[in-house]
């Protein structure tokens, strides 16, 4: 049966067999073997790519902007012919990541009052805002708590429905320091995601957040605007508000000033919640923030003889300067210079690109691609399926390359063996010939740029040399590279390129064996673009007053999500699994998840927290969106599998 379209990222969380082939040669032979490729070369494209100077490639970047004209010059030293749009070198495409501030279209207005509020001393967004303008009756509801575990209720007999709601930030504060509700430590009723769920669900408009006077250290700092947390979108637009401007709104209300509000509902625990009379005009300012991305594409020519193409990929991204993502104690952003992810990748094209153009002319043309905006979920590959520059028809197989500067691990493993027929062969006797001990896997990892080949069911071969301690952080640098160990591998993928280019039929594509068997994530390159994944995305961007607890998820709907997203409201669901509560519900590929119950689903961070909440057995209504029409489906939700590694 045809492998629909996205199918095949099912695969993602397949068990991987992996079966010894070939016995590595001596050295010496090996020397002789790899003498087109020196090993010197490739790390002198590594150190470029990895430096401080491309501060870590993040798409869009200056750095990534550096990091394509130097392929350019090394495509067109190497007697390459550009291979992107118009004759160009490049395939520009625009790709989302998080939000901007515009000062400009920022504004906050209080009728009656003719004083001017300046975004960025009285007031800011919250980097999670929704998007958009409000207006709207402002309205004063203490805490914006709603925790009936512990008798406390600030929309008891209080009508939020339309309104602009000033609330004070964390929650009531408790005597007793170790207090479950009101302690030193925030309960999960403080955190800004759940007050904007609870406004929403109460039918509020904005939140207007304020810092109760009775905290200690005693500051009044707004929130920043911060790049690296506008990620996630909560379910309405909210601001952080000085304390002069929430003073200034309750005099003009004629209501008590902050600190006896604030002290009444620490002592009486008794909803205070009121209308104040004004109206608010608010504009957030805040819009998606698009960043301008580009493929890199390189042609060398076949004979003349035919229009079929092989693709040789890497991504060419990183991560840029960002907080590190396994520490969130320190926000400070540093550079991840991704030598091994991925310029060991790109290096590996620019040196098979100079030796295949070296060589005599194939019958088939190799094109070689530097994808940008992998690191945002394969977007650059997406992109280039979806807008080819060659026919995708005259594609015949695909090459990819990510991470594989670390062979001396003993992890090297070739995914996609299974995709052809041909393929097994070819591989072992690359390998063979280039004195190179590799492992085949079984399954199909779907968290690189070979996968939207796969889904429109091209050949794809995916070369990776294992995950190590250093992955996704900055202490990926060039100098842990095993340069004459990629020398050794680009000796094995250029005899393998050179005879798909020859071929004068095939690769025929087939589908992979699926498989039923829990991941084993030590050996992909990036966690599996499954719920698994979208959780730990919305854990490392949890606002800084929550609770120091992990939440382990313990349900699955058995989906993948869509990573990237449109920026339109709702979570699209890439695919659906096989025997996953979502298949049992009528749940169909593309999509649209609107609401997990009462519970709008803004994006796909939204989608993880909702879900944490919920348990094994529970049957939950879930409205989607699809084909312009919406529904429900009653969902049974399976208990989440534990994988390989995981508490």
């Amino acid at each position: 049966m045809p492998l629909k379209r996205r199918g095949l990222l099912a695969l993602a969380g397949l068990a991987l067999i992996f079966v010894p082939l070939v016995v590595a040669q001596t050295a010496t032979e090996q020397a002789v073997r790899t003498r087109l490729f020196a090993p010197e070369r490739y790390l002198e494209h590594v150190k470029y790519l990895a430096s401080k100077e491309l501060e870590g490639r993040l798409a869009g970047s200056p750095g990534a902007a550096l990091a394509a004209q130097y392929l350019i010059r090394q495509f067109e030293a190497a007697g390459c012919e550009p291979g992107g749009e118009n004759g160009g070198w490049t395939q520009p495409f625009d790709v989302r990541k998080g939000k901007r501030l515009i000062e400009a279209n920022a504004a906050l207005e209080i009728s009656g009052s003719d004083r001017q509020w300046q975004v960025g001393r009285d007031w800011i967004p919250f980097p999670f805002t929704e998007l958009g303008d409000v207006e709207g009756p402002l309205a004063f509801a203490g805490y914006g708590v709603r925790a009936d575990a512990f008798d406390y209720d600030d929309y008891a007999d209080f009508d939020a429905e339309g309104k602009v709601l000033l609330i004070f930030r964390y929650e009531p504060k408790a005597e007793d320091p170790a207090a479950e509700f009101g302690g030193a430590t925030p309960s999960r009723y403080a955190i800004f995601y759940r007050k904007a769920r609870v406004a929403a669900r109460a039918g509020a408009k904005a939140l207007l957040i304020v810092n109760p006077p009775n905290r200690v250290p005693d500051r009044d700092e707004l929130l920043a605007f911060d790049p690296y947390r506008t990620v996630e979108t909560f379910p309405l637009p909210m601001v952080h508000v000085s304390r002069d401007l929430a003073a200034a709104l309750l005099a003009q209300a004629g209501q008590p000033d902050l600190t006896a509000l604030v002290e009444q509902l620490d002592r009486e625990r008794k909803p205070l919640s009121r209308d104040l009379g004004l109206t608010v005009k608010l504009r957030t300012g805040v819009e998606h923030n698009w960043l301008d991305a580009e493929n890199v594409l390189a042609m060398v020519p076949g004979d003349g003889n035919t229009k079929e193409t092989i693709i040789v990929g890497a991504h060419r991204d990183h991560l840029g300067r960002v907080p590190p993502q396994f520490d969130r104690q320190d926000m400070s952003p540093v550079i991840h210079p991704g030598a091994d992810d991925n310029a060991s990748g790109t290096a590996a094209l620019i040196e098979l690109a100079r030796a295949i153009r070296a060589g005599p002319p194939l019958r088939r043309n190799v094109l070689f691609i530097a994808f940008d905006a992998e690191e945002m979920g394969l977007v650059g590959s997406r992109h280039f399926v979806e807008h080819p520059t060659v026919a995708l028809e005259d594609v015949r197989a695909v090459v990819n390359f990510d991470m594989i500067g670390r062979l001396s691990q003993g992890k090297y493993v070739v995914f996609g063996t299974g995709t052809a027929a041909e393929f097994p062969d070819l591989v072992a006797r690359a390998a063979d010939e280039a004195g190179v001990t590799y492992r085949a896997a079984a399954g199909l990892a779907g968290n690189s740029d070979h996968a939207p080949f796969i889904e429109s069911q091209i050949p794809a071969l995916f070369a990776f040399t294992g995950v190590h301690q250093q992955y996704h952080r900055p202490e990926d640098d060039w100098r842990l590279i095993d340069a004459d160990g990629a020398a050794l591998l680009l000796d094995k993928w250029h005899r393998i390129i050179a005879e798909l280019a020859q071929m004068t039929t095939g690769p025929d594509f087939t589908e992979p064996e699926a498989r039923d068997d829990d991941a084993d994530l030590k050996d992909l390159p990036k966690p599996a673009v499954d719920e698994s994944k979208a959780r730990a995305s919305a854990e490392a961007t949890r606002e800084s007053d929550e609770p120091p607890t992990r939440r382990g998820m313990r349900v699955r709907l058995g989906i993948i999500p869509d990573m990237v997203g449109d920026g339109e409201p709702g979570m699209l669901v890439d695919t659906v699994l096989d025997g996953g509560a979502a298949q049992a519900a009528g749940f169909k590929n593309g999509d649209r998840i609107m609401k997990i119950a009462a519970d709008e689903v803004r994006d796909i961070y939204a989608y993880m927290r909702l879900l944490g909440e919920l348990k094994p057995g529970d049957e939950v209504d879930i409205l989607i969106r699809r084909d312009g029409q919406e529904q429900t489906l009653k969902v049974k939700l399976q208990a989440a599998q534990r994988r390989a590694g995981e508490d």
